[in-house]
């Protein structure tokens, strides 16, 4: 994709799915913005994922994710864990291919499918953030 002259490689499908599953509401948006902005080299999959991989839902990590591949990308592929030979077949464990989706011409969604739009609540497959309270005394 081309914005403003620059070369722009926004995340796959299947990397969005799982920076929204590791990383907080906010902070999934900011990653994938920061992800969108890296230089063309930078840009592919395997490095994008790395990055996220290596961070583990954290976004300190992601940050001296990006340090590592600002000094030496091949660290960095290795804290990510796709630095082996093997790295395709990792990727695609980590990273699975969602659901097709043959009603997206007509606007229906299937569930458990990704929309475009963010909805006001998370996908059920992902780790909840909130402390619940105990109930204490008589119920």
């Amino acid at each position: 994709m081309l914005i403003g002259g620059a070369t722009v490689t926004a995340p796959s499908d299947r990397l969005v799915r799982r920076i929204r599953r590791d990383f907080g509401r906010g902070i999934d948006d900011e990653v994938i913005r920061r992800l969108t902005a890296l230089a063309p080299d930078d840009s592919s999959e395997r490095f994008q994922a790395a990055l996220v991989l290596g961070a583990a839902g954290k976004l300190n990590r992601f940050e001296q994710q990006l340090r590592r591949l600002e000094k030496d990308w091949r660290v960095m592929l290795a804290v990510g864990g796709l630095a082996d030979v093997d790295w395709s077949d990792r990727l695609d464990a980590e990273l699975p291919a969602g659901p097709a989706d043959p009603g997206a011409s007509d606007g229906r969604v299937l569930p458990g499918s990704i929309t475009p739009a963010r909805s006001g609540r998370r996908d059920a497959s992902a780790p909840r953030r909130t402390m619940s309270r105990r109930r204490v005394g008589p119920g």
